[in-house]
Parts: C-alpha cells; structure tokens; sequence
C-alpha cells in the first residue's frame, strides 16, 4: 500500500507537580488487529481478577491527568513546550472537558524508563489518573507500552515517534497525536534524492529514535538509487560529547550531502559545530526536522542556515488555526511556538473532544476509545484525524529551509508532500 495518502518550570526528580485547574474504528476491530500482539504478552502481575488496576472517579470528580514528561536533560525544553501548550488549550477552553475540572498532575521523567516506570505507577495506581499523556523518548515510550497495554490504561502519546508503537506493538488502549519516527523521514529521503544530491552521510544518536529515522530516511534515499558514503555515523545519547571527532569524520568523507537527526541540546551541539567546521553553506544539511525546529534555531545560530528539513508543521503555516495557536503561545510564553508546543495543544484538544463526546465518562473503556479514534479538527498542522490501523495521527510533510525572516532566523516553507500515513509494519523502514 502506498503509505501516501491522497488528502488525505522545571521540576526537581522526586517532586510531584499538581495543577488543579478552575472552572472510525470501534474498539473490538482494533483488538482484533492486534490481537497476536496482546497474545505475545504475558499478563503481568498488576493485573487485578477483573483485569485492570486503578480506578478513576468517572463523571463526577475532577478528570486527573497525569503527564509524563521530561523537565531536566537535554529535553527538559520539549517537555516544558508540550505542558504549556496543553494547560493554554484548557484554559482557553474553560478548564473542564465532560463537566469535569480539569487537574494535571505532572511527572518528571528524566530521559530514563525506570524512572518513567516508577512515575507511571505512581500515577495509575495511587494517584488514579483517568490518563495519561506526553512521553518525549522513545526508550522510554518503548519501555512503558506493555504496562499500559496490559493493565488497560490510556495513554496519548504527545512526542515519542518509535515506529514500533504502530506496528508489531500498538495497543488499543495507546494513541499517538505527534507522528512516528518514520513520518517525517521516509517522504524526505524521496525528496532529498531528487533535489539535493544521491550520495549521504548519516549521523544520528545512539538510541531507538536515531535508528528509527536513519532507516526511514535511507529505505527511500536508497530505494532511489541514492548511496551511502560511509556507514551510518551514531553518537553517544543522551550527551554527544565533544562534537569534533564526529564532524571530522563527516569533513574527511567529504559528502555531497550530509542527513541527520539530532534534537534538544544534542541539536545546537552538532548544528553549531557543523558550522565552526566550515561545513554550513558548504556540505548542503538535510535533516528530519527537530534538528533545527524553532526551540534551538536561536542558539544554534547562522551555523542552521540554509538546512533544508522534513516535519509536519512549521511556525509559520498559513492556516487559521496555527494563526490562533502561535499567537496565543507567544502571548504567554513571550516565545515563538516550536513543533513540541503544538503537538501538546494537539493532545490537548484530543482529550477535551472525547471526553465531551463521552459526558465525562471515563470508567467505560470502549466508548472512550471509540471516541479519541473519531476526533478529528482543524489543527495548526492542517487537518488532524487518526489512522484507524495504528492509533497514530495521519500527517502532512512540510519541506522547510531555515531562512533569516524579519531578523529572525525560522524554517520557511518550500515544499508540501501530502499527507503520509505511517505502514504499519517494517516493509518500509
């Protein structure tokens, strides 16, 4: 199948953070998808003799939701983009969904899935969240998928691309509003063959996301006809170190073009010293496009210009909506919105529409289901709706060149591929 389609404050570690705030396809066919999945699991020992644990009020007292972020390491920003965005899309939106008050109680997870394990069980089992959302690393979203899939928990995943999540180990109870890792890259490497160079250098980190982005970029790139320069190049994550021995292995290969994947800190470390190396303006930068998203451009600096990248949004879309979003989060934040902010406005939205399409109720599983599976709006990113096989949001690719626009350094848009539903399987990287 052609996966496109034709329209298609930081928290210290062992602190809680508490915020109350003032006033398709049916669940039974899902099940059925994945059913060699849920057989592959063996029941865990949470499992109660009903078959779930924890317990939620249901309609009548306020809809907990636990986020499960990272507020320190190099994604703390991330984090902190997708919580202020969502509490900005509640208040904007009476801070109740199903004619329950809305309260947030928030987790830090660091970049590390015992610790995420540790802070997931808090909140399902004694602060009884009705959900959860966020996750930023997909280790950590890897790590935590069997405990909600066995113990029947929703969570939404607001940034965690791993494709795994939508192949060999969705879930019914798991949706994802950011994109998988594929997305962004697989359409990319088709892109970049045609309009930049055929032969690549790869650098990426050492970790699921990494690999996952690589592969997607490459299973096109090279579909194509386009090759390798060297072997993949993969860096210690989640801290790169000293950049220098990686950028000068890039400088000896001397590539026509050069692919990467780098976000958060890691980003403004490789993009800064690609340009202190000589190489910006000199090896044309293809990137999946958290590498030069609008959180680091102003650290990394001229070092970004010119990066060519592919991603599902861009600051500045000329869609009412993203008017509306970007304007409001500048507004509150006295920061330009980044990729992370919108797709946390996104679970937002997502929660506050199902749980009105359910009055609240949040005790019976299968409606609530069927509900998140049948939102669809007007998002900053274009149309949003889920792919009914994966739970995963169907998105838009933008190509986006970082270009100085009224003094300021932001990705332009110069490209639109279409929607891109993600496989659902390995068949294409």
């Amino acid at each position: 199948m052609d996966p496109k389609a034709a329209n298609g404050g930081r928290t210290d570690n062992d602190t809680t953070k508490r915020l109350i705030l003032p006033t398709s396809i049916t669940r039974r066919t899902f099940i059925r998808s994945t059913g060699l999945v849920a057989g592959a699991v063996a029941a865990g020992p949470l499992l109660s003799a009903c078959g779930a644990i924890g317990g939620s009020s249901g309609g009548g007292g306020p809809l907990k939701i636990g986020l499960l972020l990272p507020y320190s390491d190099i994604y703390a920003v991330l984090g902190e983009s997708i919580t202020e965005s969502m509490k900005m899309y509640f208040e904007n939106n009476g801070n109740e969904a199903g004619g329950r008050t809305i309260e947030i109680i928030q987790e830090d997870t660091q970049l590390k899935p015992d610790i995420a394990m540790e802070k997931a069980r808090k909140l399902v089992e004694q602060d009884e969240v009705d959900l959860v959302a966020g996750i930023v690393s997909s280790g950590v979203a890897v790590g935590l998928r069997d405990y909600f899939h066995e113990n029947k928990k929703l969570l939404l995943i607001a940034n965690a691309g791993a494709n795994v999540l939508t192949r060999a180990k969705k879930s019914p109870y798991i949706f994802r509003t950011s994109f998988s890792n594929w997305q962004p890259n697989w359409p990319l490497g088709n892109w970049a063959y045609d309009n930049v160079a055929q032969k690549v250098f790869v650098s990426a980190p050492d970790y699921g996301a990494g690999h996952d982005m690589a592969n997607a970029f490459l299973n096109s790139f090279e579909g194509k006809g386009g090759q390798l320069v060297a072997d993949p190049q993969f860096t210690p994550f989640p801290q790169m170190g000293d950049p220098a021995p990686f950028i000068t292995e890039i400088q000896q290969a001397n590539p026509d073009m050069v692919y990467t994947f780098y976000s958060g800190g890691a980003a403004v470390t490789f993009v800064k010293a690609y340009g202190e190396f000589g190489l910006t303006g000199s090896i044309p930068l293809v990137a999946a496009g958290f590498t030069v998203e609008e959180d680091v451009l102003p650290a990394q600096g001229d070092a970004a210009l010119g990066t060519v990248s592919g991603l599902h949004w861009a600051l500045q879309l000329e869609n009412a909506t993203n008017a509306t979003f970007t304007a409001a989060y500048k507004e509150r934040t006295g920061k330009d919105a980044n990729v992370f902010a919108m797709q946390g406005y996104d679970t937002a939205r997502v929660i506050v529409d199902s749980i009105n399409a359910v009055e609240g109720n949040t005790t019976d599983l299968d409606p609530l289901i069927d509900a998140i599976a049948g939102v669809k709006f007007d998002s900053p990113r274009g149309q949003f709706k889920f792919d009914e096989n994966t739970h995963n949001v169907i998105n838009p690719v933008y190509i986006r060149r970082v270009e100085e626009v009224d003094g300021a350094l932001h990705n332009v848009v110069i490209d639109e591929l279409g929607d891109y539903v993600d496989p659902g399987d390995d068949s294409k990287g």
